[in-house]
């Protein structure tokens, strides 16, 4: 009775298949952006709850809920989250005056009264003190600190459900390749489990698929040298 085994070639050409799948299924999840900025949309939450402590001052630069849609755009668009930081901390800035200065001290853990101060001076053009430079220094590494971790905690949300998506998207792929195979051809195809098995790794697998791959190549090649011995 014949045994049936998995070769190096079938399992290279299974890890390729998987790939494919993979980049199907980020390419379909990928397309869904169309729609309002879709799976783009993941993660904003967190920015939109980092700058709401400053929205006096937001709102002072563009206008009520103005600053909104103007950092959301940068995020939908895939602007570096560097410029993003930037521009989002720059507009804090151009807003900031005396009437918002104890909100945006509050926000940004900073004496009120010391920052207010500092805002009135430059107001008027009034040569800042070492103190004033101090409690604006302390300012900008406290927003620059909360944009940090809002900016990283809404790239890792998106990232992880982009995954999570595109898995899905990859499932469903081996599920309807399954049934179009029992539909239109005559041989058996494989068990529902393994088709469950094959969408659910596609993504997984996919980033280490091609060194896998090359991988095992290598190895057919040393073992046929091997057997040539």
């Amino acid at each position: 009775m014949a045994e049936n085994f998995i070769s190096l070639a079938d399992l290279g050409a299974a890890l390729t298949g998987l790939g494919a799948l993979s980049t199907a299924a980020f390419g379909l999840l990928d397309s869904t952006k169309v729609l309002w900025g879709g799976p783009s949309n993941i993660g904003c939450g967190h920015i939109r709850s980092a700058l709401q402590p400053f929205a006096p001052a937001l709102d002072n630069a563009l206008g009520a809920g103005g600053w909104w849609p103007v950092v959301r755009a940068h995020w939908v668009s895939g602007v570096a989250k560097a410029d993003q930081k930037a521009k989002a901390q720059a507009l804090i800035k151009l807003g900031l005056d005396s009437a918002n200065a104890p909100r945006v001290a509050k926000a940004s853990h900073v004496d009120a009264a010391a920052l207010t101060a500092a805002i009135v001076k430059i107001e008027k053009g009034t040569k800042l003190t070492d103190a004033d430079l101090n409690v604006l220094g302390r300012m900008n590494a406290a927003i620059d600190a909360l944009l940090d971790a809002a900016f990283e905690a809404a790239d890792q949300q998106y990232r992880n459900c982009c995954r999570v998506l595109a898995g899905l998207i990859a499932l469903g792929l081996a599920v309807l390749a399954w049934l179009l195979w029992r539909g239109t051809t005559g041989e058996n195809p494989p068990s529902l489990w393994t088709v469950l098995a094959v969408g659910l790794l596609a993504v997984p697998l996919a980033p280490i698929a091609k060194d896998l791959t090359g991988a095992l190549s290598s190895a057919m090649n040393a073992l046929k040298a091997a057997r040539k011995l």
